[in-house]
C-alpha cells in the first residue's frame, strides 16, 4: 500500500512538472556567427529587445543576434537574408566609412572638428552611398533562412531546460546560427531557461 502510494505521488510529481513545462511561456532568440566574414541582413527581422532599427531601412547592420521583443512573443517565422558584406576596414578603403574615420576625427581635437552641419551631410551621403552598393548586390548574392519557432516551441513542450532557473519566467528557445564560406549554414537549438541576464547568448 505505501509503494502504490509512493508511486501515486511521483507520477503526480512528474505530471505536474511536464505539465508545468508545457504551460510556459517562451521566448526566442537567435545569433549569427559569420565564419570571419562580414554579413549584411535585410530588414526582415522581428522586433528585437537587444537593438533598435528604423524599419524604415531596408538593411540592418547593426547586429548579428535577435532576442524577439516582446518577451514570450513567438513569431511563425523568422526570415534571414543575407548577403556577405564588407568589413568595416574595407569600408573605409572604399570610402564609405563614417565620419570619425573619413575626417580623422580621433586625431584632432574638438575645436578643429567641422561642424555638426558638415559631419551630418558626410553621413547622410556616405549612407545613400552604402545602401545603393548592397542594392546593386546581384540576387544571387542573397541567401535565406527560415527559422518556424512553433514547430520547437512543440518539439521542447515537455522538456525541462538544464541547468537552475526561474520557471515562472519561462524557457528560451535559442537558435545558433553557423554560416558557411560555401553559402551553407547550420543550426543548432538551443533550450536555456530565461534569465534576466543572457548567459548563454552564443
Amino acid at each position: 500500500m505505501v509503494k502504490l502510494i509512493k508511486t501515486s505521488v511521483l507520477i503526480n510529481i512528474i505530471m505536474l512538472v511536464t505539465g508545468c513545462a508545457s504551460m510556459m511561456k517562451n521566448s526566442i532568440s537567435f545569433a549569427i556567427h559569420g565564419q570571419n566574414k562580414s554579413y549584411i541582413y535585410k530588414n526582415t527581422w522581428p522586433e528585437c529587445a537587444n537593438f533598435k532599427i528604423n524599419p524604415s531601412l531596408k538593411y540592418n547592420d547593426l547586429s548579428d543576434s535577435c532576442k524577439v521583443s516582446p518577451d514570450g512573443y513567438v513569431p511563425e517565422q523568422i526570415i534571414i537574408e543575407y548577403a556577405p558584406w564588407l568589413t568595416y576596414e574595407d569600408r573605409v578603403k572604399a570610402g564609405l566609412g563614417n565620419v570619425r574615420s573619413f575626417f580623422r576625427l580621433d586625431e584632432l581635437s574638438r575645436d578643429k572638428w567641422p561642424s555638426d552641419e558638415v559631419l551630418h551631410a558626410h553621413a547622410d551621403n556616405i549612407e545613400k552611398k552604402i545602401m545603393t552598393t548592397i542594392d546593386d548586390l546581384p540576387s544571387t548574392a542573397w541567401k535565406r533562412i527560415v527559422l518556424t519557432p512553433p514547430k520547437d516551441v512543440e518539439k521542447f513542450k515537455y522538456q525541462v531546460p538544464e541547468g537552475k532557473g526561474n520557471s515562472r519566467r519561462g524557457k528560451n528557445i535559442h537558435y545558433i546560427i553557423s554560416l558557411n564560406p560555401d553559402g551553407s549554414y547550420d543550426i543548432e537549438t538551443k533550450l536555456y531557461w530565461v534569465s534576466k541576464y543572457q548567459k548563454f547568448w552564443n
